[in-house]
């Protein structure tokens, strides 16, 4: 669940141009961080109040969609929060875990990491069956058909 909703991140920053851009004042009518209403006039500047939108469902990002998006950040052609928003990325924070990722293991780095719980191995390994068992199973078998003294 999203702590903001897009109507009340859509007020803040309304709020912001009809005061002729004056942060202070903004932060301290909304009593919030100035990181986060940074970030909202950020989107709504570049893309409008489509960016303003909480995303339901989890992005899922290709190697190499993130791999392009590091080699932008390395070429030093804009900042993470601006990288992010050209890629259309939902923060900065995301997009350095993918460099640290990148540095630590090259491009194997950035592919998907295996998720949840390991499965557990079986205690006891499957042996097969003793020859006493196989003689069993073969005298089993030969009890289902009917004996002759029977009749």
């Amino acid at each position: 669940m999203t702590k903001y909703h897009q109507l009340f991140k859509q007020q803040v920053v309304n709020f912001y141009f009809e005061h002729h851009e004056n942060f202070a004042f903004t932060l301290k009518h909304f009593n919030l961080v100035a990181k986060a209403v940074r970030c909202w006039i950020a989107q709504y500047k570049y893309s409008g109040t489509h960016r303003l939108a909480v995303l339901h469902c989890k992005r899922v990002y290709s190697p190499e969609f993130k791999h392009r998006v590091v080699q932008t950040i390395l070429s030093s052609r804009f900042s993470m929060e601006n990288t992010a928003l050209y890629f259309g990325i939902a923060s900065g924070g995301t997009l350095s875990q993918w460099l640290k990722a990148f540095r630590k293991n090259g491009i194997n780095g950035l592919n998907p990491k295996p998720k949840g719980r390991p499965s557990m191995k079986p205690k006891y390994a499957k042996m097969p069956p003793h020859q006493k068992q196989k003689k069993n199973v073969y005298a089993y078998a030969s009890l289902s058909e009917k004996p002759k003294w029977l009749f």
